[in-house]
């Protein structure tokens, strides 16, 4: 099928067979602007998985000017009962690469209506074609029922041919709580296979324009465990013109301050966790505070107002600050990376 912008939320309907093959339990969410080239790699990697139930591509294009989404229907054509395609318009006026990222993912995401569903950007790919059998069997278990998600190291493949794991090689096969996860560790969303039960528990308004990365896992997992696979099933292809890194480097760290100000509001609970991986942000940007431009900062001072992130809106406006309100931002700027060092060794 292929269609415009999302409907409503389709969670619900009965996946829940697992002696039928060919019933659907996982969706695959793939994501691409402007990336034809990219189209069959990924496809390809994804219809050649091994499994005994039916697997679901739900494509979603972002408007994209080249050819990506009739690369995607040409695949559509060969596989009517597998694809469905969902194609966001491009607007008038300033695009905000990581806001349109996020609205795609989230537009698709709408559509769900199986038992498992993982993201893949439309520039990776599968590596391993048995990858989504065995994560389901892990999450099937009776013994992995207190875990959200399942997911595993994911390579990150650069220019050179050269690879690196995005996901500290010493971390053992195990669960994962949500508050170890967001202290210590790092999985790519490309390897995590999530339940659709946690979509209903998601805030998609507060994450319409953040929901990249790991404000995709965070909120998903804060009341669950990852179980982790060491071994590595997915390539991550590093093109240098995503959406952080081509950015400058006030626009990243500000992106990532409204990330912690988010997690703080998605998990209260949890707000000691993310100071400890959000602690380096104070002093980065007190480092280029004097770089800091609120007037090439406006949809993020927006989206900060709007949803009330006042340490993001501070440092925005860190120009406007009087003296004393500064020297009171420096003073949390020390005072927060010496309490995070100590929150990690106890936490």
């Amino acid at each position: 099928m292929d269609h415009g912008q999302a409907a409503d939320l389709k969670i619900g309907k009965d996946s829940r067979d697992r002696s039928a093959m060919g019933i659907n339990r996982v969706s695959v969410l793939v994501t691409f602007y402007n990336q034809e080239g990219y189209v069959d790699k990924a496809m390809e990697s994804i219809l050649s998985q091994k499994t005994s139930f039916g697997v679901k591509i739900i494509a979603g294009d972002d408007g994209s000017s080249d050819g990506t989404a009739d690369a995607v229907r040409k695949w559509m054509q060969k596989y009517p009962d597998k694809i469905e395609l969902y194609v966001m318009e491009r607007g008038e006026g300033k695009q905000i690469p990581g806001f349109r990222a996020s609205r795609n993912r989230i537009n698709i995401l709408k559509h769900v209506d199986t038992e498992y569903f993982i993201f893949l950007d439309g520039d990776d790919y599968f590596s391993n074609d048995s990858k989504l059998q065995k994560q389901v069997d892990i999450l099937d278990s009776a013994d992995n029922q207190d875990c959200t998600a399942c997911g595993h190291n994911t390579d990150m493949l650069y220019k050179d041919n050269t690879r690196k794991p995005a996901t500290d090689p010493s971390l053992k096969e195990g669960k994962i709580s949500a508050a170890d996860y967001w202290i210590r560790h790092y999985i790519h969303t490309d390897s995590l296979l999530f339940r659709s039960s946690v979509i209903p528990g998601l805030d998609l308004k507060l994450l319409e324009n953040s929901f990249n990365d790991n404000l995709i896992t965070f909120p998903a997992v804060k009341s669950g465990k990852i179980y982790y696979i060491p071994e590595s099933w997915a390539v991550y292809v590093q093109t240098s013109d995503g959406i952080w890194t081509k950015g400058n480097e006030a626009v990243n760290l500000i992106r990532n301050m409204i990330f912690y100000d988010l997690a703080v509001k998605i998990a209260p609970e949890l707000k000691k966790q993310s100071l400890c991986r959000f602690s380096y942000l104070w002093t980065d940007l007190w480092k280029i505070r004097k770089e800091i431009d609120a007037s090439t900062l406006e949809a993020y001072e927006e989206e900060a107002r709007s949803k009330g992130f006042g340490n993001t809106l501070r440092w925005i406006r860190y120009r406007d600050l009087n003296a004393f309100q500064k020297a009171g931002l420096w003073i949390k700027s020390v005072s927060v990376r010496c309490y995070a060092g100590i929150l990690r060794r106890v936490l």
